[in-house]
């Protein structure tokens, strides 16, 4: 078998592997309970465990799919490879809380936009506001593992492998799609946006799409350019935890919050998306240079 079968077989398995516990599980679990798992209290302990082991699914896959297929263990991505590669490591954090940041104003100004910025925000104790934030940050550290669990399986593999196969482009565009696809069964049990939207579950599937192909771009500059898993993995936890309606509930007043909840998923295209696909375009743009190839 040739290098390239090989390669779409090896990705093939891998997508098998990384796809199938989900599409097994979940359905079981919206059955046991009589309804989609996110919005049953009953589940939710059940639930907190899915999102903890549930990540590490593509790493899982990764695993296995080197080992049946006799592929080895080079070019794992899983140096740290920190030296000359500082600002990248930065960058993983500090571009996605720029974006939550930047996207609170916005749903402020959108959505809120009758109310002061000290109406918004009061900020009546910053000590207070600092030390939650800081808490955030160090619950965000928790999920460290989970996010490097899918990191490992997306980035560390199914994205050397597409790259191999067809441009960047195309492998980001197909890799974010696939990446989105895997959280079907997460959104049809009303992960993320719930279920009580226009088009359920159908648009809230695209809309997933959309969002990994966007963010893919960047978590895989990150990757490319390191040579190392652990930035987008730092990218991928700060994404999970320190989002713009995190910022607003934390720093937000009871009538911003309001605002934001009667909006009813708007703020995803009318903030989200364009924020996304700003560090989309711009890593796309530092993708096409020479010395961006990722191996396998």
């Amino acid at each position: 078998m040739n290098d390239r079968k090989m390669t779409v077989l090896r990705l093939v398995i891998f997508c098998v592997l990384a796809f199938v516990p989900f599409w097994i599980i979940l359905p079981a679990m919206n059955a046991h309970f009589g309804e989609p798992v996110y919005m049953s209290e009953a589940a939710q302990p059940a639930v907190y465990a899915l999102g903890l082991f549930g990540m590490l699914i593509p790493s899982v896959a990764h695993l296995i799919t080197r080992l049946v297929t006799g592929e080895g263990f080079r070019n794992t991505y899983l140096g740290v490879n920190i030296r000359g590669n500082g600002k990248w490591y930065l960058a993983s954090v500090w571009v996605k809380l720029a974006e939550s940041a930047i996207g609170a104003l916005l749903i402020w100004r959108l959505f809120a936009g009758e109310l002061s910025f000290r109406e918004a925000f009061p900020l009546d104790d910053p000590k207070a506001l600092t030390g939650m934030l800081l808490l955030q940050l160090a619950f965000t550290l928790v999920v460290f593992f989970p996010a490097f669990g899918e990191e490992w399986g997306w980035r560390g593999y199914m994205m050397p492998k597409l790259l191999q196969l067809m441009p960047k482009w195309a492998a980001v565009l197909l890799g974010g799609v696939l990446w989105g696809l895997w959280h079907a069964p997460l959104t049809v049990a009303g992960h993320n946006f719930g279920v009580d939207y226009v088009g359920y579950p159908w648009v809230g599937i695209g809309e997933m799409c959309l969002m990994c192909v966007l963010i893919n771009a960047f978590l895989t500059l990150l990757t490319e350019r390191t040579k190392s898993i652990y930035p987008a993995s730092f990218c991928h936890m700060v994404s999970n935890n320190i989002g713009s309606e995190v910022l607003i509930l934390l720093a937000g007043s009871d009538a911003l919050t309001t605002a934001v909840d009667q909006s009813q998923g708007s703020t995803f295209f009318s903030t989200y998306v364009p924020l996304l696909l700003i560090t989309a375009v711009i890593s796309m743009m530092l993708l096409r240079k020479p010395n961006a190839e990722i191996t396998s």
